[in-house]
């Protein structure tokens, strides 16, 4: 029998910890073309059936494809389009692998994570691209660990562009913001996501303030105003103008902004492989974010070839762990603790500017 920990059912009083001993019974097979007799099961407690599959990451799925080829691929500037050329098979199932690869990373994340050295300085900026078309800039907030490079979260705001238009770029841009609402201070709003979450799982674990080190934006430092009777930090400033090198307090959010221009094919310069959605492409990044965190090397040409989550002080054989349930065991989110905004990562919730209806997730999301 396959030695199952947990309940899928979440009302079920064996969801979180299963108790030792059989708490199921089989209950026959099921026949799929794709993964043949599936053995099924019951739960002696609150009488739901469930089979192996409702554990796989190809839950639902008519097709196997390989998680780790995929998140290696979307890590090396392949674009989406080339993907489904690549597996052949068509977009919305690229599109479908990249979704559940993401709900696994950002579990895995959540789970390493605190394991992180709380006394390394974080640094947090903004990596500037845009949604669906430049007349929707955006501003992809991103938290790391100053010396690891280590990323600790992520969260998204869609803006109004600015700068020069043309008279025809302004005519175009009137047009399309009549259909827009948006957002009020949502730099103020992603920055202090990031704040909650820092002060949660860093701050609190500190008898001496920690270093925070951002750019000079002013929503930046009202953010924190509204926090600083919580937190007990230092804030460096760094001019945005400052020559990127090793000696900037900024390097690493000048360096993963780099290394997200050169490995997402969606944010690359001039390019024709720009972001339709923006759940879809916070998914990629997202997927990104476990690859470069656990598989990447810190420094390519070390004799001892180490990880960016080593080096924040994560043991080796947690990260091994944690990375084989994660292209093993199909991650719930009734079982993940995320905060609000990678809550809203997981369920698809940051809109796509002029498209009116919500993004479809689908029910085994949820579970």
């Amino acid at each position: 029998m396959h030695p199952f920990s947990f309940c899928p059912n979440p009302t079920c009083p064996h969801h979180q910890v299963a108790p030792e001993g059989s708490w199921y019974v089989a209950l026959g097979f099921y026949y799929t073309k794709c993964f043949g007799d599936v053995p099924r099961y019951r739960c002696k407690t609150c009488g739901r059936t469930f089979s192996s599959q409702t554990f796989s990451l190809d839950y639902f799925a008519k097709k196997r494809l390989n998680y780790r080829q995929i998140e290696r691929l979307v890590s090396s500037s392949m674009s989406q389009r080339a993907l489904s050329r690549h597996f052949k098979v068509s977009l919305g199932t690229i599109n479908n692998r990249i979704q559940r690869l993401s709900h696994q990373s950002l579990a895995t994340h959540t789970l390493l994570r605190p394991q992180a050295a709380p006394r390394e300085p974080v640094c947090i900026d903004g990596f500037v691209s845009f949604d669906r078309s430049q007349y929707f800039p955006n501003n992809i907030t991103i938290s790391l660990t100053a010396h690891s490079q280590f990323i600790l979260s992520l969260t998204h705001a869609t803006l109004r562009r600015s700068g020069r238009c043309t008279d025809t770029q302004k005519h175009r841009k009137n047009l399309l913001y009549r259909s827009v609402t948006f957002e009020k201070a949502a730099l103020q709003r992603s920055f202090s996501e990031l704040l909650d979450q820092l002060y949660s799982e860093r701050c609190t674990a500190l008898t001496s303030p920690s270093l925070l080190i951002t750019d000079e934006k002013p929503d930046y430092a009202w953010a924190l105003t509204r926090h600083i009777s919580r937190f007990s930090l230092h804030h460096l400033t760094v001019n945005s103008k400052a020559p990127r090198t090793l000696h900037n307090p900024l390097f690493a959010s000048n360096y993963i902004d780099r290394e997200l221009r050169k490995d997402l094919a969606d944010h690359r310069r001039e390019t024709v492989c720009f972001p339709r959605n923006v759940a879809n492409m916070l998914n990629r990044l997202v997927v990104y974010l476990g690859w470069h965190n656990y598989e990447k090397p810190f420094r390519i040409g070390q004799s001892i070839e180490s990880t960016h989550a080593e080096h924040a002080g994560i043991k080796k054989m947690a990260i091994y762990k944690a990375r084989l349930t994660q292209f093993k065991q199909r991650a719930f989110l009734t079982r993940t603790h995320l905060f609000p905004h990678e809550r809203k990562l997981w369920l698809r919730g940051f809109p796509t500017p002029l498209k009116n209806k919500p993004e479809y997730v689908p029910a085994y999301a949820y579970a």
